[in-house]
């Protein structure tokens, strides 16, 4: 069973204006739910790409790029601490954004990464930001990402889309939880193509179920059914934007990597399109390498 913890949380920052909006979720999340923050920055190694046509890069550079960032992730950190009262620890590595994260995650057993959805790299840059594409499907825990139109903070209408697959529900529990910090309401939508028909009794089963979880847990809940769904990605960002939800939570797609955009599975477009913060997580009992074919849903 998968549970959200909030009590070690990593913001990742390119110091841009959508990492910056990070920062407000992430240590506003910190704040409400007593956590502790740990504010990383990852100097790349572009010039590793390009050396051949670029003067090579030394010690002396690097360390000199790396006090510069610390500098100004202490200032962020004080900031923050003003802010919202909460405590802050810097970090700054170099080598591959992805995996430094992730090896990070894994090292503090953080409960949740924070993040913009716009990548460091703007050569890789394409969607919603290689980097952090890479990171939702790597991550060791539930990460949270927004978009630059994310600006509204708290989380009081939580949208839980569903469809029939068994792995789309490993994310009900956890969400139940954050609603409960939240005093949320839970806004399950269940979600069936048109030839998915045959299934409408088992997702009405499956609604019934959960709001008998949220009942359990004085967690205000509604459903909805939706069939003949055509793009359960298009339906569940639409669905969000008519009950004026402020926050999705869905599970990752791991093959979403290998995909562009327009082709691309149902969790990348639902974190490109959202206009508010989504919470991914990764099903459960499940490694970095695990079978794509459970990865069909939502």
């Amino acid at each position: 069973m998968i549970h959200l913890h909030t009590k070690k949380i990593i913001i990742t920052t390119d110091f841009s204006e959508t990492a910056s909006l990070a920062i407000k979720h992430g240590a506003f999340l910190a704040q409400y739910t007593k956590g502790e923050i740990y504010l990383v920055h990852i100097i790349t190694k572009h010039w590793e790409k390009f050396n051949v046509f670029t003067p090579s890069i030394t010690l002396e550079n690097i360390e000199k790029a790396s006090d510069a960032v610390q500098l100004k992730l202490d200032e962020l950190a004080n900031d923050i601490k003003k802010e919202y009262g909460v405590a802050v620890t810097t970090v700054v590595n170099s080598g591959n954004p992805t995996s430094e994260i992730v090896k990070f995650a894994k090292e503090i057993n953080a409960d949740l990464i924070v993040m913009g959805t716009h990548g460091y790299s703007a050569w890789e840059d394409l969607t919603i930001g290689s980097n952090t594409l890479k990171v939702i499907t790597k991550s060791p825990c539930p990460v949270l990402t927004m978009s630059e139109r994310a600006e509204k903070l708290g989380y009081h209408k939580i949208i839980l889309p569903i469809d029939t697959s068994e792995h789309t529900r490993h994310k009900v529990i956890a969400t139940l939880e954050l609603a409960k910090q939240f005093v949320a309401h839970v806004y399950v939508v269940g979600l069936l193509a048109a030839d998915e028909s045959n299934k409408k009794h088992a997702m009405e089963t499956i609604l019934s179920q959960i709001t008998k979880a949220a009942a359990d847990r004085n967690v205000a809940c509604s459903t909805e059914l939706i069939e003949n769904v055509k793009n359960r990605a298009v339906t569940t960002v639409s669905y969000s934007e008519k009950i004026g939800g402020d926050l999705i939570s869905i599970m990752t797609d791991q093959d979403a990597e290998l995909s562009g955009f327009f082709l691309g599975p149902y969790s990348l477009q639902v974190i490109h399109h959202s206009k508010v913060p989504v919470l991914s997580f990764k099903p459960e009992g499940q490694g970095d390498n695990f079978n794509l074919q459970m990865l069909a849903g939502t």
